[in-house]
């Protein structure tokens, strides 16, 4: 996952005047992506992943802290009332980052968009194997939709996270009967776990079959009933071929929108950059005029 695909270039349809500072952004994030799961001697995973941290956001006094059908929330409420809940899913492989680290942005968000912003602390590998992660995210869900005039309900995140809010959306009608989510962001996302991911899926799902990969994987699933989704990707990230496959098939049953950006690498919301800037504004936007 560390080389962007080539000859991608002439697929990006945004981020064109500012490519070259996406591209220097990259060449950073991708050598810090070679060692990632190293984890130094002495040290258990669970120590080294309070190491880690995904971005340079602050912590905000607004947070709170909740508990969640037994799963640890952060929750962002925005400064007017709230029309809905947004559910935010982290990144980091299904084995490093925190529902705490996004801090800023998810404020930001809240108040964009007039959502109450849910960040999900989901278990973890490999201390909790697959489905432990999407376990908790299924349950939050459900409990967030149930809630006495839910209101406006949509779900996203990054990579691993994008993964997770897929599969919840795929997932859920079956547990309630019908589709809670109006909407769902999702951006770098891993849809095929037969591609690739040998590391991080190595703690997530050791031993797993291509078979065992496959149903844990989006682009297999059937998609009928799903919301309308945003994708948004990097021309520099190697998981754009799945990014486009995912969304031409999920455009087959529900409306996507889909912003390929110019020299961006995976992860490149997580760093300042005026590409990380436009999408994180983009998403809001996606998301007022899904409330519509």
């Amino acid at each position: 996952m560390t080389a962007p695909p080539d000859g991608t270039a002439h697929l990006a349809t945004i981020g064109h005047a500012y490519a070259q500072e996406s591209e220097r952004a990259g060449e950073r994030l991708r050598s810090r992506v070679a060692t990632l799961y190293d984890v130094p001697a002495g040290m258990t995973f669970a120590q080294y992943r309070e190491t880690v941290r995904f971005g340079d956001d602050l912590p905000v006094p607004s947070a709170r802290d909740l508990t969640v059908e037994g799963v640890p929330v952060r929750s962002f409420t925005p400064e007017g009332l709230s029309r809905g809940t947004y559910l935010h899913l982290h990144g980091g492989g299904w084995c490093l980052g925190s529902h705490t680290m996004h801090d800023e942005t998810l404020q930001r968000l809240a108040d964009r968009t007039e959502l109450t912003v849910l960040s999900v602390g989901y278990r973890m590998a490999p201390e909790h194997r697959y489905p432990a992660c999407l376990d908790d995210v299924l349950a939050v869900a459900r409990a967030v939709a149930e809630r006495p005039g839910a209101g406006f309900l949509a779900i996203g995140g990054e990579s691993a996270g994008a993964h997770l809010a897929a599969l919840t959306v795929i997932a859920i009608p079956e547990r309630l009967g019908r589709q809670p989510f109006s909407a769902v962001s999702l951006n770098y996302g891993a849809f095929d776990l037969t591609a690739g991911f040998d590391r991080a899926l190595g703690l997530l799902m050791p031993g797993a079959t291509d078979a065992r990969r496959r149903a844990a994987s989006p682009a297999y699933a059937d998609l009928r009933g799903v919301p309308a989704a945003r994708f948004c990707v990097g021309t520099g990230d190697a998981l754009l071929p799945q990014t486009l496959l995912m969304e031409a098939r999920w455009r087959e049953h529900a409306p996507t929108e889909l912003d390929v950006f110019a020299g961006a690498a995976h992860a490149f919301t997580t760093v300042r950059s005026t590409a990380a800037r436009v999408a994180k504004a983009r998403e809001a936007e996606f998301l007022v005029r899904t409330q519509k």
